[in-house]
C-alpha cells in the first residue's frame, strides 16, 4: 500500500521533496486492511524514490522558543506532524537551525539547509527561499493547502504585506555544547485585521494551472505543488488582488491595502 501511494506522486530521482502529513486516516485505512502502519517504512520509500541525489524536508515546527522562551535543538519536539519527529530519531536526518520553523532534512542538500543561520523564519536566507530556488515539490499527505502551505508566509515576507509586522523573540537556545540567549524574527500577524487563511482558494488556482494537483488514494486526499512555480501566482494575488485568494479580513481590503505597492 505504501508503494501504491507514492507512485501517485510521480517522484523522480534527484527531486527535492517537502513532506507535510496528517497520517491518522492513512493509519486507520491500513489497520482496516490488516496492515500494520509503520511511518518509518514510508520515510524509507521516499528516500529510495529521490535517491542520494535528492533531498527530503519534513517540518518540525516548534513554538517553545516564543511561548516558553526556551528551545532545545535536540529535544524540543515539532508540532507539525509526527513524521517529522520520527525522522529526527532516524540516522541520516539532521535539523535546520531556526527554533520556530525548522525541518528534519535528509539527502544531498541536507548540509546546505542545516548551515543556514537565518534569523527570520521566512527570510531570503531560509529553507523557504531554498524551496523557491530549487522549485521544491511539496507533498501534503492527508492534509491541504490551508493547513500545510507555510510557503505562502515566505511570499508574504517578500511582499512586506500590510497585515503583518516584524516581531523579535528572545529566549534560551540549547545545544549539546550548552545554552545561550538568542534572538530570532518572525512576521507576526496584526490581530486587528481579523485575517482568516483561505489558502485552499489559491490551491485551486494552482491546480487549474497544473502547478499543483490533487491525489485521491482510496479517499485519502493528498496534494502536491511545485513551490517555486507557485511563487508568481501567490505574489500576484498579494500585490495585484489584495490577497482575495489567500485571506478574508474583517476590515475593508481597500483600506488595508491603501497605498500598498505604490
Amino acid at each position: 500500500m505504501y508503494r501504491e501511494l507514492l507512485e501517485l506522486f510521480q517522484i523522480n530521482k534527484g527531486d527535492c521533496i517537502y513532506i507535510s502529513s496528517d497520517l491518522i486516516k492513512l493509519a486507520l485505512m491500513m489497520k482496516k486492511e490488516g496492515i500494520q502502519f509503520e511511518p518509518s517504512v514510508l520515510l524509507e520509500l521516499f528516500q529510495d524514490a529521490v535517491g542520494m541525489e535528492g533531498t527530503l524536508m519534513l517540518p518540525t515546527f516548534c513554538f517553545d522558543f516564543c511561548n516558553e522562551k526556551k528551545y532545545d535543538y535536540c529535544k524540543s519536539k515539532g508540532t507539525s506532524g509526527v513524521l517529522g519527529n520520527i525522522a529526527l530519531e532516524r540516522c541520516g536526518y539532521n535539523r535546520t537551525k531556526h527554533p520556530m520553523h525548522s525541518f528534519a532534512v535528509w539527502g544531498k542538500d541536507a548540509d546546505l539547509l542545516c548551515s543556514m543561520n537565518n534569523m527570520h523564519s521566512f527570510g531570503n536566507d531560509s529553507p523557504f527561499a531554498y524551496c523557491k530556488e530549487k522549485n521544491v515539490k511539496q507533498i501534503m499527505l492527508g492534509t491541504d493547502y490551508r493547513r500545510s502551505m507555510s510557503f505562502i508566509h515566505y511570499v508574504e515576507t517578500v511582499c512586506n504585506v500590510p497585515y503583518r509586522f516584524l516581531k523579535k523573540f528572545s529566549g534560551v537556545y540549547v545545544v549539546k555544547e550548552g545554552e545561550e540567549v538568542r534572538t530570532y524574527e518572525y512576521a507576526a500577524r496584526r490581530l486587528d485585521m481579523g485575517a482568516t487563511e483561505q489558502f485552499n482558494r489559491i490551491g485551486a488556482i494552482l491546480e487549474q494551472s497544473h502547478i499543483a494537483w490533487k491525489v485521491n488514494f482510496n479517499d485519502y486526499i493528498c496534494h502536491q505543488v511545485r513551490l517555486g512555480d507557485s511563487f508568481e501566482f501567490i505574489y500576484n494575488d498579494i500585490m495585484k488582488n489584495q490577497c482575495r485568494n489567500i485571506y478574508d479580513f474583517n476590515v475593508s481590503r481597500e483600506k488595508l491595502f491603501q497605498g500598498y505597492g505604490e
